[in-house]
């Protein structure tokens, strides 16, 4: 049996999140059906009766048109894609100026209707770097790797406002994220640049004891899952 590592493209638009669900339709189990009509019931161990370029050409005809696999390739055996990760990059995009509320833009981004104030954006960005309990910035539960010593503790490793061909993206890379954490640190930054709350509201919610920004979630299409890093000897496996 070989275990193979797939690399993914998609369009989340039409799909309620990533993670197979019973009633409802998602990345994952768009998947999977497309993989089964191939090779059967499999969790991507296979008996090499196809090399990974003849699986990924088979693979993409059966998946729909907004899913795309870009790469294939052999993994180690005990490869998992979410437990094996050490660090993952998630980009959030503004749109900004007259071009925002195109329908060609407003799909893979959050359009502003209004100037922000970058100076105090760029403050409370600069806070969530490092080590924090990101709870009051999450909605329900962590992922699996979650520990009850220690529930909300993420380590940010970076935290930066680049410029887009839609205005501006927040990049944030950390060991883990908890569900709907990005879109809760967008929405209470963005209010810091809406003026709505005070600069010091995101450094506030992340010392002990704190209170969540009184802001929402930014909306969902302006984020994209950007990179995840592996150990180096499952990149070369």
């Amino acid at each position: 049996m070989q275990r193979v590592r797939a690399t993914l493209q998609y369009d989340g638009t039409q799909y309620r999140g990533w993670q197979r669900q019973i009633d409802a339709t998602t990345v994952q189990g768009a998947c999977e059906a497309a993989l089964e009509r191939i090779v059967g019931p499999s969790d991507f161990d296979h008996e090499g009766r196809l090399s990974p370029r003849e699986l990924r050409r088979a693979w993409n005809a059966q998946l729909p048109a907004d899913v795309w696999v870009s790469r294939l390739e052999s993994a180690a055996p005990r490869f998992h894609a979410r437990h094996d990760a050490t660090a993952r990059t998630y980009r959030y995009h503004l749109a900004l100026g007259r071009q925002a509320f195109s329908p060609f833009v407003r799909r893979y981004a959050w359009p502003m209707r209004r100037a922000l104030d970058w100076e105090a954006m760029e403050a409370a960005t600069r806070e969530i770097v490092g080590r924090h309990d990101f709870r009051r910035f999450a909605k329900g539960a962590g992922d699996a790797r979650t520990r009850a010593e220690d529930p909300g503790g993420c380590t940010v490793q970076g935290a930066r406002w680049l410029r887009s061909r839609e205005g501006r993206a927040l990049e944030l890379t950390a060991d883990r994220f908890l569900r709907h954490m990005v879109r809760a640190i967008v929405g209470s930054i963005v209010a810091v640049g809406q003026g709505r709350i005070g600069p010091d509201a995101v450094r506030d919610a992340l010392a002990p004891g704190g209170d969540r920004p009184r802001a929402g979630y930014a909306p969902p299409q302006g984020l994209f899952l950007w990179a995840v890093e592996y150990p180096e000897e499952e990149r070369s496996a």
